[in-house]
C-alpha cells in the first residue's frame, strides 16, 4: 500500500510543477493539489490503521515529501508539516483521536508549536489564549496543534503542552506576504479564552520520553519513536527535495 501511495504521488509531480507559479501567486497551496494528495493516501501515511491509515515507515513518508518538494517547494513544505500531524494525534488520548477522525478520517490539522500561548489550569482542563505564527497549510485544516506554557492561578509555570483546538475556536489571520515559500499560507492563529479539556492536551515532557496516552490504542512501534526525530526529518526533507 505504501508503494501505491508513492506511485500516486509521483504521478502528480508534473501537475505540481505546472502549478508551482500559481501556488506562489495565490500564497496558498491550491485546493486541487491538496485533494489530489488526499486521494493518493499521502496524508494517511503516518495515521493509525484503526482510522484508515497506513502506519507506514517514516522513510516512506519522507520519500514522498522529497518527491513533492522537487516539483514545488511550497507544496512539499505544506505536505510535510500537515502530513506529520497524524503521527502526533495518535499519541493523544482516545477521546481526542475520536473527535478528530471519528466521523471523517480525512480530517487534517495544522500546527504552531512555539509556546507563545498561555494556558491556565482550571477544572477538567485549561483556559488557553495566545497568538501563534507560521501555521503552514492552516487553510486546509479543521484543527490546529498549538504550543503553550501552563500556569497555575498563582502564576507558576508547571508544564509545556500541545493543545488540540477545533477550527470554530480559533481565528486565522492572513499575514503571509513573503518572497520565499510564499505559497505555504503560513498564517497566524489567534485563540481567546478557549477551554481545552485535559484529553485534548499532550505534555511535551511526556512526549520527550516517547510516551503518550494514545499508545494504549495505537501499539505500533511507529508511535514509540522520539518526537524530535520525527519532526526534524519533517522540516528538513522538503529542503532536500
Amino acid at each position: 500500500m505504501s508503494q501505491a501511495v508513492l506511485d500516486g504521488v509521483r504521478d502528480l509531480l508534473p501537475t505540481f510543477r505546472e502549478r508551482a507559479e500559481e501556488t506562489e501567486a495565490l500564497r496558498v497551496v491550491p485546493e486541487a493539489s491538496i485533494k489530489e494528495l488526499e486521494e493518493t493516501g499521502f496524508f494517511k501515511l503516518l495515521q493509525p490503521k484503526r482510522f484508515d491509515g497506513h502506519e507506514a515507515d517514516p522513510v516512506t513518508f519522507y520519500t514522498a515529501v522529497r518527491d513533492i518538494a522537487s516539483a514545488c517547494g511550497s507544496t512539499g513544505w505544506v505536505s510535510s508539516v500537515v502530513g506529520v500531524h497524524p503521527w502526533q494525534v495518535a499519541l493523544f488520548a482516545d477521546e481526542a483521536q475520536q473527535a478528530v477522525w471519528g466521523e471523517d478520517t480525512n480530517v487534517r490539522l495544522s500546527s504552531s508549536y512555539a509556546p507563545t500561548g498561555k494556558a491556565t489550569v482550571t477544572d477538567g482542563g485549561y483556559m488557553l489564549s495566545g497568538k501563534w505564527s507560521f501555521s503552514s497549510g492552516c487553510d486546509h485544516c479543521s484543527w490546529v496543534l498549538l504550543g503553550g506554557l501552563v500556569f497555575t492561578e498563582e502564576g507558576q509555570i508547571v508544564d509545556f503542552k500541545t493543545f488540540m483546538v477545533p477550527r470554530e475556536k480559533y481565528t486565522i489571520v492572513d499575514v503571509w506576504n513573503m518572497v520565499g515559500l510564499a505559497g505555504t499560507g503560513s498564517n497566524d492563529i489567534v485563540v481567546e479564552d478557549v477551554f481545552i479539556p485535559e484529553a485534548f492536551t499532550l505534555s511535551m515532557g511526556e512526549t520527550g520520553q516517547c510516551r503518550g496516552p494514545g499508545q494504549e490504542q495505537n501499539t505500533s512501534d511507529l508511535y514509540k519513536l522520539p518526537f524530535h526525530s520525527i519532526f526534524t526529518g519533517t522540516i528538513t526533507t522538503p529542503i532536500i527535495g
